[in-house]
């Protein structure tokens, strides 16, 4: 379990009962060190028990939809997912062109582009994703 996160009061601020499969997703999400598409999730849930993939669809649509969970939309067609608790913060992504995979970067301080965004015309900017690409070092030293 992330060493930071309290799940089941996450779950509870959210107005969620703290079932062993939701306390799974994020407990899957908060070891990982990258975001995880939901076929990953449904693999690494499916090690500690039988699940169904509807139901581990709708929790991820229902975390995302309450703000527990980000949703990051890439280049390939699959949607990847991380924690948007306190402890993780927004941040960019690297994703490689070769493997695809995708790498969580450091979060960088956006204060200046919320603000060149919304900037006089009063837009709302309500999230911003920075998707960096290029061939990761894995890659790289296959070549």
């Amino acid at each position: 379990m992330s060493d930071r996160c309290n799940f089941p009061q996450l779950l509870a601020l959210n107005g969620l009962r703290p079932t062993p499969v939701r306390l799974a997703v994020l407990e899957i999400l908060g070891l990982a060190d990258r975001a995880l598409r939901a076929g990953e999730i449904l693999e690494s849930l499916r090690i500690r028990r039988r699940v169904n993939k509807v139901t581990v669809y709708r929790i991820l649509d229902d975390f995302t939809a309450r703000g527990i969970l980000r949703r990051i939309n890439l280049d390939d067609r699959a949607a990847h997912y991380e924690l948007a608790c306190e402890h993780h913060p927004p941040h960019p992504h690297f994703q490689c062109l070769s493997c695809r995979e995708v790498q969580c970067l450091d979060p960088v301080p956006l204060s200046r582009m919320w603000a060149e965004i919304q900037g006089p015309l009063g837009n709302r900017a309500d999230r911003i994703d920075i998707r960096v690409a290029g061939h990761c070092h894995k890659c790289r030293e296959q070549e």
